[in-house]
């Protein structure tokens, strides 16, 4: 199952009404869902909407409604009928938990072959209310993991995946099984899957950060950094994908860590005895002084015996 949510900053209620309406096959007594609402003519369910903002007080950047998608995939034990009378219940669940006092209304898409949803369209503010509904992004996901979990424990039959409630373990997981869809697919790899294996190949290859920069740029990928997230970006279409989004978080960690404990090593390693047979020793300050002295005193004692040799024959 999957649920989403779009906030929208102008009064588009008209436009989403109808695309909603537009796109049901309205064949059954669960295509048509509404709370809090008198009307049943389309003009006056949007004029319900439009009056009810009018009663928000004007903020920048405010909303003024939210386009959200119910959607559960088909299952092979049931009729359309049966999935569409189970997914009107779990509408009305979801509403009642995430949006009880709110104007709501909404369509039931079946068109798709692997799944139906439930398009909603939900007022920003609860009836006559001159604010938003405040509603943090903890308790949206709270009302998200409740629904999920009911329609686990509720309707079994409709052999939903556990995807919101899901552990780290078994999101690993999901991606991992995704490669058994490749033979139906033709053999064909998805961009992410692709993607995945050849970070992980590469991960498996590099023991330093530079052997890792130099496997990336062999593959025509590039990695970048946005606050404390790492990605790649494939340079062929320039598409970027999280590290944490593809799940190789821990295989990176060890190349990390290869890379600090070999720079660690060469910190440590003492110079070996030909460097340090190359170095020049340092000249004493004493000893500087005394030849000075000395060449000092030799030109003095040449002066007086008007010597014209060379002073290159002085030079040892």
């Amino acid at each position: 199952m999957i649920i989403k949510s779009m906030s929208r900053k102008s009064r588009s209620f008209s436009q989403l009404y109808h695309y909603m309406k537009k796109g049901s096959s309205r064949s059954s007594q669960y295509d048509f869902f509404s709370q809090n609402i008198y009307a049943r003519k389309d003009k006056d369910i949007i004029a319900e909407f439009s009056a009810n903002a009018q009663m928000l007080k004007a903020r920048r950047n405010g909303n003024y409604l939210f386009h959200e998608i119910i959607s559960i995939t088909k299952s092979s034990q049931l009729t359309l009928e049966q999935e569409k009378q189970r997914l009107f219940d779990i509408v009305q669940r979801y509403v009642q938990m995430r949006c009880k006092h709110n104007l709501v209304t909404g369509y039931l898409h079946d068109e798709k072959s692997n799944n139906v949803h439930f398009h909603l369209m939900i007022s920003s503010n609860e009836i006559d209310s001159p604010t938003n509904q405040r509603l943090t992004k903890y308790e949206f996901d709270r009302v998200k993991k409740a629904t999920e979990k009911y329609v686990i424990e509720t309707y079994p039959e409709l052999e939903q995946d556990i995807l919101i409630n899901a552990t780290r373990e078994q999101k690993r997981q999901k991606q991992s099984n995704k490669a058994g869809e490749v033979k139906r697919k033709g053999g064909r790899l998805e961009k992410k899957e692709k993607i995945t294996q050849s970070l992980r190949e590469i991960f498996a290859q590099s023991r330093s950060m530079s052997e890792l920069f130099i496997n990336l740029s062999e593959q025509g990928i590039e990695m970048y950094n946005r606050g404390n997230a790492i990605g790649f970006i494939t340079l062929g279409d320039s598409k970027k994908y999280r590290l944490k989004t593809l799940g190789l978080e821990d295989a990176f960690r060890q190349v990390e860590e290869l890379s600090t404990r070999q720079t660690n090593k060469r910190a440590e390693k003492p110079a070996s005895s030909s460097q340090r047979s190359t170095e020049p020793e340092p000249v004493k300050h004493d000893e500087v002084e005394r030849r000075k002295a000395e060449i000092k005193s030799h030109r003095s004692k040449k002066a007086k015996r008007g010597d014209k040799q060379n002073d290159n024959d002085f030079e040892r």
